[in-house]
């Protein structure tokens, strides 16, 4: 059963840092409670990261994150994209707002057939 959530499918770029490295991947399935980002370099679960994305429309955030599940990429049994769910730490408000209102206005493109 699908998620009824609204929930946006994204890809744009984003920039993740863990205290040693700098990776960048594709971010996906934004919502406001976190994203998917479709990476091989996953980190542990549980690792905090500092997450910069620019949400299409043009309003940057930042905001720490932390990993809540990876897809492993040496998992050659799924079809899915390697990759971790992120959940945002501190999400200001203003954030918050742009983030509803961009998958407000995109899920009805979501669902549609």
């Amino acid at each position: 059963s699908r998620r009824q959530a609204p929930r946006v499918d994204l890809d744009v770029d984003v920039g993740f840092m863990t205290d040693n490295n700098f990776y960048t991947g594709f971010a996906e399935d934004l919502s406001d409670g976190g994203l998917f980002i479709a990476t091989y370099n996953v980190v542990p679960i549980g690792t905090e990261l500092m997450l910069r994305l620019v949400i299409p429309g043009g309003h940057s955030i930042s905001t720490r994150a932390r990993v809540c599940w990876i897809r492993d990429p040496m998992d050659f049994s799924s079809d899915l994209p390697p990759g971790m769910g992120l959940a945002f730490e501190q999400l200001s408000t203003s954030d918050r707002r742009a983030i509803l209102s961009f998958v407000r206005h995109r899920a009805p493109l979501f669902f549609a057939s």
